[in-house]
């Protein structure tokens, strides 16, 4: 691991001279060093979320940077579940994937890409920028989720779950109400209560539409199960959160922040709607979500 904190620290060279700055919430990321390349991949992946100024304070700066070719994890093995590493330094964490590096740098944070690798450059900045994500919503009292999410009225209603449990069905059975991203969310805790803020994250890598709001109130959310007919079970206490833990996302990438993880799950828990959702394939289960949620639809 030494030669990677050694190759991440030599990796200062810019890829280009572009820069981009993408909306999360009421905060944006600023890239810099992209190519014009990139930003053209990136404009097309996040749509209306990435602008060359957005206007809103800098949560962080990224640097992005030409590594030259040599994977940081080699390359996957056949089936293997997308790795990405953490190694704690002197400097702060270092996240390490197949085809990037990312941890702080001069003040800001730097993300080294394998220039050699067959990995999309912004498949690989868009999961530097989704832990960067969860580094801001831990930072904030808050944590991010594998989840997927819908705005109806004027709250937020979460899916959460892994791949597979019914994540990007759920919001295609919610239309009209608009999606909030079907693939990873972030929530934390505003003067009012818990809210969320819609991403890009979204497993059909095109995003054509962003909610005018950078955050929405969270009306609950709900860990998926599928079932042949729709019921809710709610949760409470130390069983909610365990159950809501089990779908943190990237929590290992996050060691420095990992003891406060729990105990904020446990005060979302303690302020707002957590529960199982049984559903199927097919159906209206938002009657008996309502319901469950005592009407704060």
């Amino acid at each position: 691991m030494e030669a990677a904190i050694r190759r991440f620290s030599d990796s200062v060279g810019d890829c280009g001279d572009e820069a981009r700055e993408l909306v999360v919430g009421d905060r944006a990321f600023r890239f810099e060093g992209l190519s014009d390349e990139h930003a053209a991949a990136l404009e097309h992946r996040w749509g209306p979320y990435l602008d060359r100024e957005s206007g809103l304070p800098l949560d962080k700066t990224i640097h992005v940077t030409d590594a030259d070719a040599g994977g940081w994890l080699g390359e996957p093995s056949p089936g293997e579940v997308y790795r990405v590493e953490a190694l704690e330094t002197p400097s702060g964490v270092l996240a390490l994937s197949y085809a990037f590096a990312l941890g702080p740098a001069d003040g800001g944070w730097r993300v080294a890409l394998d220039t050699g690798s067959g990995e999309p450059p912004e498949r690989s900045l868009e999961n530097a920028a989704r832990i960067l994500a969860a580094r801001t919503a831990a930072e904030r009292g808050g944590f991010a989720m594998h989840s997927a999410g819908v705005l109806r009225g004027d709250r937020a209603w979460i899916f959460a779950g892994p791949s597979g449990a019914g994540k990007s069905t759920a919001v295609a059975l919610s239309k009209p109400s608009v999606s909030l991203g079907d693939d990873f969310g972030v929530v934390w805790p505003a003067v009012d209560g818990w809210v969320t803020a819609p991403l890009p994250f979204d497993n059909a890598e095109t995003i054509r539409e962003r909610p005018s709001e950078g955050s929405f109130p969270v009306a609950g959310i709900w860990k998926l199960f599928k079932s042949d007919r729709p019921r809710v079970e709610r949760m409470t206490g130390l069983a909610a959160a365990a159950s809501l833990s089990s779908c943190l996302a990237l929590p290992w990438v996050l060691p420095d922040l990992s003891d406060r993880l729990l105990e904020q799950v446990e005060h979302f828990c303690r302020d707002t709607p957590f529960g199982h959702l049984h559903f199927g394939l097919e159906g209206d289960f938002w009657d008996v979500l309502v319901s469950a949620t005592k009407g704060l639809d």
